[in-house]
């Protein structure tokens, strides 16, 4: 049997061995479960808590280092794997890692995180600073201020590094009697502080407000060194560009006393500037105010017109479609088109004068009747009517006097009596010219039998009228 062969029944075999162990059993399974997923996140979060750190490899609470090393005469209390930190202003950014011997000196390895090491510069120093009185070290780290920033692997050498001197080292860099008389202070300061610690505390106290003032100073003076540092640096290169810059210099301080010697030329001009500048100012206030008033006024109607400035944007977009179609047409025809009918255009130019005169005259001329229907239009006070009043009667009358329908033209109204003796004499004279039947016939005179029959008078021997005649 192969080892794979064997691996695989092995793990069938644990997971059915697990299946009988957790059968019946549910609720307690999930509830060790738990209590090992919160064992597990517990230990992982104190450990976070503390000054130990884990790999990178740890998921959610894993940290990354960048490891640099340090060069000191003494690690004194300097110990690795005890979380010692390394400060930049107070703030944790790595810990010691490691402390070895190399060439009679200490070699201090230092775990920084990534993110803090351009913060740190080549030309930074580095001093170790007890945090507790049981010499609980700290490496507090002054970042420097060279253009470069430091690498991993980067060793600072012992010129960069302070050990840290504690008093006992301080005593023993004294002579003999000098150890002697700084124990003959302190035991004359012990002596004269006996049963005054009341009062010594009460002085120290009255230190205590400019104590914070001091600690105030010294922390604005620490964050601004930097920027000190920095003013300081480019005063030096402005002073030395301007030292390159001399003979500028000299041209430019001869203008600048041209310049003044002109200001004092013109010292009367400006001195009547400067008195008019006043009344100036006055009538500039009246205009502020005045357009203060406008904007306050003009404010409610402007924000009124906001909805139409918006609305305008459609219509802009419409527009802009609108002449994009119509591009082609107006350059490929009307373009065309004008250029065509420009020379005749042109000769009506001319005359644009004599018809404006004639159009100007037109005008007048149907002033003149505007005026003249106005007068018959114009009603006069009182019981008078307008002559328009009358036209009705005046067609009435036409019409009753005139016939208008006739194919000859309008022929006034007339009635015409003829007797026997005319018709007669109208139809005998038609056989004498018969040129005369056509006149007599358009003016339609009767025949002596259409005419009503009128009996004939018996001394006269006139024939009668009528149908019997």
């Amino acid at each position: 049997m192969s080892d794979g062969t064997r691996q695989v029944s092995r793990s069938k075999h644990f997971r059915a061995w697990l299946g009988r162990q957790t059968r019946g059993r549910g609720k307690d399974t999930i509830a060790i479960t738990i209590l090992t997923v919160v064992a597990i996140t517990m230990t992982l979060w104190i450990f976070t808590q503390q000054k130990a750190a884990l790999p990178s490899w740890t998921p959610f609470v894993g940290e990354d280092f960048v490891s640099v090393t340090a060069d000191f005469s003494s690690a004194q209390s300097i110990t690795a794997g005890q979380g010692q930190a390394v400060t930049i202003a107070g703030i944790r950014v790595g810990k010691v890692g490691s402390v070895d011997v190399e060439d009679g000196h200490a070699v201090v390895g230092l775990d920084i995180q990534p993110e803090y090491l351009e913060v740190i510069r080549t030309d930074a120093t580095l001093l170790p600073r007890p945090k507790t009185n049981l010499n609980d070290m700290v490496i507090e780290v002054d970042p420097g201020s060279a253009p470069e920033h430091i690498e991993e692997g980067f060793n600072f050498p012992l010129a960069q590094t302070e050990p840290n001197v504690g008093f006992e080292g301080f005593l023993s860099s004294l002579d003999t009697d000098t150890q002697r008389y700084v124990q003959l202070l302190v035991a004359g300061g012990a002596q004269g502080l006996n049963g005054r610690g009341r009062q010594l505390g009460n002085a120290f106290r009255r230190f205590q407000p400019f104590s914070h003032v001091v600690a105030d100073l010294n922390r604005a003076v620490a964050e601004r060194r930097r920027e000190l540092a920095r003013v300081i640096h480019n005063f030096g290169l402005l002073t030395t560009e301007l030292g390159r810059r001399d003979t500028q210099i000299e041209r430019w301080v001869t203008s600048s006393g041209d310049v003044l010697g002109n200001f004092a030329n013109v010292q009367a001009s400006i001195q009547e500037s400067l008195v008019e500048f006043p009344p100036m100012l006055l009538a500039l206030q009246d205009g502020l105010e005045s357009s203060t008033r406008f904007t306050e006024a003009a404010r409610p109607a402007l924000t009124k017109l906001i909805p139409q400035a918006r609305a305008f944007g459609p219509a802009f977009r419409a527009q802009e479609r609108l002449f994009e179609q119509t591009l082609v047409p107006i350059r490929d025809q009307i373009r065309p088109f004008t250029r065509q009918i420009r020379p005749f255009l042109n000769p009506t130019a001319e005359g644009a004068d004599d018809f404006k005169e004639a159009v100007t005259g037109f005008g007048e001329s149907l002033a003149g009747f505007n005026t003249f229907f106005n007068l018959l239009a114009y009603k006069p006070q009182g019981s008078r009517e307008s002559f328009l009043f009358y036209v009705p009667w005046l067609n009435h009358n036409v019409n009753a006097s005139f016939n208008l329908t006739d194919a000859g033209g309008p022929i006034q109204r007339a009635a015409l009596l003829i007797s026997c003796n005319g018709s007669v004499l109208a139809r005998g004279a038609t056989e004498i010219q018969p040129y005369l039947k056509t006149i007599v016939q358009s003016a339609r005179v009767p025949l002596p039998n259409e005419i009503p029959t009128v009996p004939p008078h018996p001394n006269s021997g006139v024939p009668g009228c009528g149908p019997d005649s």
